[in-house]
């Protein structure tokens, strides 16, 4: 192939997946001598042949730029598919106003704080942390709290410092569970005691005491509020089972309380966390959810595995963005959050609502809806029919994305299920996905 042709098929590439948008400036032609070894004849004629194909256009005095509308690039394409499959939440729900005012007021205390090194997080934002923990009930030692990088970070500190020096370790897992903390198990090698959580909220625990009593489990991961991918909470009668099996095996139980803000009905219940004067409980929890996505701010409080997750924490990423943890320690500080978290909050409860009113309505009985109490994550399970892997390109096709419920079992079981976000979802103006969706489902065997 000619360095013409070469030249013209990289650029068309880079437009097609989205790497150069419309507007985008392309690099100069001197540029593009240099860097790809051609002579300015040659380059000119490969961009007066993407111009000519219509995906760039000559700028005067300003060189060349991806056209508008020109190549439909993957980007294009992605924004006609109803995000559903998100993990995140819709941005649009979000209120940034007070968060934004928060990271400006306190940048002029950057230098000051810069210099202190706090790399187990900022002080300021811990003794937050600590005082939002005594008014819901748990005892927290503000510095017994560890800042990380997100929710995501503090996860995987406490699966490591749980299994560390263990031979062949093994958790149990609540399922359907996070796909990212069945993601972390698998790639540092820990094996998986799924622990199957029905829609009822009924747990079958004789699995997990069989395994704590042989030495085969050696610690329980757990979402017990606004579970993802359900949006269930546990019950009581269940939480009290697990603790009793934790203290009578002495084992550490990871919680996972991410969506811990999102209640639809406030107050949350009391976490694992609450009740624990042993140490044994590695609490998890992160601002993503709630008050500052996209800032990556989470935290850790580890009981009586403080000191490794220090060491490893340190020895990892060091410690945390400070801009990040200041602007939040501001907003935790003077309150700014709390009209806007309520307003989230009731525009989720809305949304789920709606979803579950516009799907009950279409779907047969057979589809079996989870009822969620907060959070963003409406679950549909069956149980014959579409595999929902299978049916996501599809879907995709029909201009829609969601979770195949595989992704939620370490074991890719329950592929008669799946997981929408429900903060994306208006059913007022997308009756005809619904629609779609509903005729899907309603293929099932057992629907007929």
């Amino acid at each position: 192939m000619s360095k013409y042709a070469t030249l013209v098929d990289f650029f068309v590439a880079a437009i097609e997946h989205g790497s150069y948008r419309p507007g985008d400036a392309l690099p100069s032609l001197r540029r593009l001598c240099d860097t790809h070894r051609v002579g300015m004849n040659t380059a000119k004629r490969a961009y007066y042949e993407l111009e000519r194909q219509g995906y760039v256009e000559a700028q005067p005095r300003a060189g060349f730029r991806v056209a508008a509308g020109g190549g439909a690039t993957a980007a294009a394409k992605a924004d006609t598919v109803l995000p559903w499959g998100s993990p995140f939440i819709n941005p649009a729900l979000f209120d940034g106003r007070a968060l934004a005012q928060a990271f400006v007021r306190v940048q002029r205390r950057y230098p000051e704080l810069l210099a202190r090194h706090e790399l187990l997080g900022l002080d300021a934002l811990r003794r937050q942390l600590a005082r939002q923990c005594h008014a819901e009930g748990m005892a927290l030692d503000w510095d017994r709290i560890v800042i990380t990088c997100g929710g995501m970070e503090a996860l995987a500190l406490a699966v490591q410092v749980v299994t560390h020096e263990v031979a062949e370790p093994c958790l149990a897992v609540l399922t359907p569970a996070f796909p990212g903390l069945l993601g972390l198990l698998a790639q540092h090698g820990i094996a998986t005691l799924a622990l199957p959580v029905g829609l009822d909220g009924a747990l079958d625990l004789a699995p997990l005491e069989q395994g704590l009593a042989e030495g085969r489990v050696h610690g329980i991961a757990v979402m017990a509020n606004f579970q993802h991918p359900t949006g269930h909470c546990l019950g009581e009668a269940v939480r009290a089972a697990l603790w009793r099996l934790a203290e009578r095996y002495d084992v550490p139980i990871i919680e996972d309380d991410a969506y811990r803000q999102l209640a639809f009905a406030a107050p949350a219940p009391a976490p694992f966390k609450a009740r624990d004067t042993a140490g044994r409980v590695l609490y998890c929890a992160t601002f993503s959810k709630s008050l500052a996505p996209g800032y990556r701010v989470g935290w850790i409080a580890p009981g009586r595995y403080l000191d490794a997750v220090c060491r490893l924490k340190v020895s990892t990423t060091l410690a945390s963005p400070l801009p990040n943890q200041m602007a939040i320690a501001e907003l935790l500080a003077d309150g700014g959050y709390q009209p806007g978290l309520r307003r989230l909050c009731q525009q989720l409860a809305e949304r789920a609502a709606a979803l579950r009113q516009a799907l009950a309505a279409r779907l047969p009985p057979s589809v079996r809806l989870s009822r969620p109490q907060g959070g963003y994550f409406l679950w549909l399970e069956w149980d014959d029919g579409p595999d929902s892997q299978a049916l996501l390109a599809e879907a995709q096709a029909h201009g829609l994305h969601f979770a195949p419920g595989a992704l939620f079992h370490p074991d890719g079981a329950s592929r008669h299920a799946l997981r929408l976000n429900l903060s994306y979802v208006e059913p007022s103006s997308q009756a005809a996905a619904l629609d779609w969706l509903a005729a899907a489902l309603r293929a099932s065997p057992v629907a007929r």
